[in-house]
């Protein structure tokens, strides 16, 4: 078959109609679906297109270079993950890890991952030049959307603004990423570094014995930045063999600019997150004025039981909050440290006596007025959150 826009499209209906499919009737069937019915899709979908499709043949010279940065794309993933954790906590690895287990996930993950990177490639491939770049632009929505399986999120959920807002976060934006540098890739004659990218960072996923317990956001953002950075340094390399780019546009599309500023925004983020020893909290209630006013920012020093005294402003942990309050008075029960807390603008110290277990650390420094942001972010997560229950 000679190259044809029509038939690329044609199939491309089929995805879609696929897509449909699957989220109405097909995800109800369960283990069939996801044993047998949704791997053979996409292996028959692809052996369709190697049979009906024109060849192409990938830049060897770029592709060579590509799957170097791929490569050193997954390491740094891997290691990041796992500094990760060793900031926060490790917990157990919900994917089977025996040898049934592993060839499971290939087959039901695996065989997916490595069909889809090739139905990708052929389709925007199977164009003129000039649709190429549309072609890349469709695939990038649907595929992204076929991941994104949006019925499963939404549907029969009782929605709140915050809870669409980090399912898009969450889930849609690194998806998105993710489908952008692989459908250039497919652009550029290359898709085996998609399929090594996709497959060794789900390979850790799947046999490494503990993951890290690290909050969403740093996940979001990690699986969004590493994407983004390889299509950088894909795109790199692509102008320095182009003999008809300047050396300026070269060196203006080098991605090596642009690391520096991630690995600050990953030690902020972590930072913020309370990875490291001293954290931020951000002051939401007026019980602490006049020392503490609603929307200062207060750095806490993570400590010990023996490291605080009367006097000292502590946040401790309640049961699914903390609060910020000063020590009015410690003492020593049985082995273990307890304390009483009060707020400096309360009548009455605290009702509740705060174990050492409790203790989180103690304020060392406040600055003023910049946690408002964060403060109006919690009040309006909490206001959805009511809005849905009622």
């Amino acid at each position: 078959m000679q190259k044809s826009k029509t038939a690329t499209i044609i199939f491309i209906v089929l995805i879609v109609a696929y897509m449909f499919l699957r989220e109405l009737i097909l995800v109800n069937m369960g283990e069939i679906y996801t044993y047998v019915i949704n791997p053979l899709f996409w292996i028959i979908f692809a052996f369709m297109l190697y049979r009906l499709l024109d060849k192409n043949y990938e830049n060897k010279k770029l592709g060579r270079e590509i799957i170097e940065y791929t490569l050193i794309a997954c390491l740094v993933y891997i290691i990041v993950y796992m500094i990760s954790g060793l900031f926060v906590t490790f917990g157990n690895n919900p994917y089977s890890r025996t040898l049934k287990g592993i060839l499971t996930n290939l087959w039901i993950m695996g065989s997916v991952i490595v069909a889809k990177e090739y139905i990708r490639y052929r389709l925007i491939n199977n164009v003129y030049n000039k649709d190429k770049k549309q072609i890349a632009i469709i695939i990038t929505i649907i595929f992204s959307l076929v991941e994104f399986e949006a019925i499963k999120r939404f549907g029969n959920k009782a929605l709140s603004t915050y809870f669409i807002f980090a399912q898009i976060f969450q889930y849609l934006v690194p998806i998105l990423a993710k489908n952008t540098l692989y459908s250039y890739l497919s652009l550029n004659n290359n898709y085996t570094s998609a399929i090594a990218y996709e497959l060794i960072t789900n390979l850790y996923l799947w046999i490494s014995p503990i993951l890290p317990n690290a909050p969403w956001i740093m996940y979001s953002f990690i699986d969004t930045a590493i994407p983004l950075i390889l299509f950088m340094y894909v795109k790199y390399t692509k102008n320095k063999l182009d003999k008809f780019k300047s050396r300026e546009r070269i060196l203006n599309s080098d991605p090596r600019r642009f690391v520096p500023l991630v690995v600050i925004i990953i030690l902020v983020m972590w930072f913020a997150l309370g990875i490291f020893p001293i954290k931020p909290v951000s002051i939401a209630s007026k019980s602490m004025q006049k020392e503490l006013y609603v929307g200062d920012v207060v750095l806490i020093k993570k400590c010990n039981a023996n490291d605080v005294n009367v006097g000292d402003i502590i946040e401790y942990q309640m049961e699914d909050y903390t609060i910020v309050h000063r020590i009015v008075e410690k003492y020593k029960s049985k082995g273990s440290f307890y304390f009483r807390t009060k707020g400096d603008s309360n009548a009455q110290p605290d009702t509740r006596i705060v174990t050492e277990e409790q203790l989180i650390g103690k304020v060392i420094y406040k600055i003023r007025y910049i946690g408002y942001p964060a403060v109006w972010l919690n009040k309006f997560r909490q206001y959805q959150a009511l809005e849905v229950e009622t």
